[in-house]
């Protein structure tokens, strides 16, 4: 090959190398273009469907207004929502508002157009059939493009009542003891059965957290840590299904762990925590009557720490033997426990009231309760 058809060959091998590194670059350009279109529209696709917006697992929503809600108490059932602050010109608000309980897919809109007034809406739980708990709020500003933009977001709560259920002995009474306390395992069965029934959320303290968050929040709690509290645990994993996970609490006495065999072992602690249903709590060391006792750290301490060693879980929770609590008692017991109950009849509620959490009430379940006396007993509203 002569010099001249080698130059001929060399830049014909030089343009098709360029041509195709360009092809290479242009392609690689467009699909950055084309991912970056995607993005966006994914992200503008989100906020029309009320969802908040992430792009990446990472949140890219930023407050545009804030959303101001007038005090409410525990009794209120309604509440001024205003949205103040707007970072824009807006010609209309849509308050987006569900229980959290329910989910999104149950939200009602509210619209407002009342700029004078900070665009206030009177929102009313009868909107959602009376029913008390958390609110999630979603403020959008409706646009010239037809589009509502999320420009706020906050919560509402209104507090649930929260019927705390009180056992003893989950047997068939014998003839020993008082009969009040015994409650039949058949029976327990057919109120625990009702609970599922109708849509009840069974809680410990552990969870209390979630109170407002689900519907028709309940616990039940065990006091005296007998051993027929096993016959409870066996109805309550009867009962457990894909859907429905009950849980419960059981107050010992810890003084007669592994002392008597009318109450709960360590062993049977153990299976009980083990099965992921029961949380095992205090009942003091030996069930003093604490107003008179004048050693409260062994009673309230020492007892914690007891079982604690056993179940290898907090104890964040106790019950006053016999009800029995006055301010000393009070005092001394929040220095360990955060929740603690009493025997007082009633549900539980929520008011802003000093040391409530250890105070709480209890709706004693007995011997003749019958199941309709049961389902009026639990109802929360």
């Amino acid at each position: 090959m002569n010099y001249m058809n080698k130059l001929v060959v060399f830049a014909l091998i030089s343009t098709i190398i360029l041509a195709g590194c360009s092809l290479k670059e242009a392609n690689a350009k467009m699909g950055k273009e084309n991912k970056q279109i995607g993005h966006s529209s994914k992200a503008r696709l989100r906020i029309q469907n009320d969802s908040f917006p992430e792009v990446d697992n990472r949140p890219i929503f930023q407050p545009r207004a804030t959303i101001s809600i007038s005090p409410i108490t525990f009794e209120s059932i309604n509440a001024i929502i205003t949205t103040e602050d707007l970072k824009e010109n807006v010609q209309e608000i849509r308050y987006h508002i569900w229980r959290t309980a329910d989910g999104p897919q149950d939200r009602k809109t509210f619209s407002s157009a009342d700029a004078a007034s900070d665009f206030s809406f009177e929102f009313n739980t009868n909107e959602f059939s009376g029913k008390r708990g958390e609110y999630q709020v979603a403020v959008y500003a409706v646009q010239g493009d037809g589009l509502d933009k999320l420009i706020a977001k906050s919560t509402l709560t209104f507090q649930q009542h929260v019927p705390i259920l009180m056992y003893h002995a989950i047997d068939n009474y014998n003839g020993i003891g008082l009969r009040e306390l015994f409650v039949s395992p058949a029976n327990f069965e057919d109120q625990m059965r009702y609970l599922k029934d109708h849509g009840y959320s069974f809680l410990t303290f552990e969870r209390w957290g979630e109170v407002n968050k689900v519907n028709k929040p309940v616990l039940v709690t065990f006091d005296d840590g007998m051993k027929n509290n096993l016959n409870a645990l066996w109805v309550l994993q009867k009962l457990q299904d894909d859907t429905f996970h009950p849980v419960a609490t059981d107050y010992v006495i810890a003084g007669s762990i592994d002392k008597t065999p009318t109450r709960l072992s360590s062993a049977d602690i153990r299976e009980m925590v083990d099965s992921g249903i029961f949380s095992i709590q205090s009942h003091t060391m030996s069930h003093a009557d604490l107003p008179m006792v004048t050693n409260l750290e062994e009673e309230l301490k020492s007892s914690k720490e007891k079982i604690e060693q056993v179940t290898g879980k907090p104890v964040i929770a106790i019950a006053y033997p016999f009800g029995h609590v006055d301010r000393a008692v009070v005092e001394e017991a929040k220095k360990y426990y955060q929740y603690a109950t009493t025997t007082k009849p009633g549900e539980f509620i929520e008011t802003g009231e000093p040391d409530e959490m250890l105070l709480m009430r209890r709706v004693r379940i007995s011997n003749s309760t019958t199941i309709n006396q049961f389902a009026a007993l639990v109802q929360s509203w």
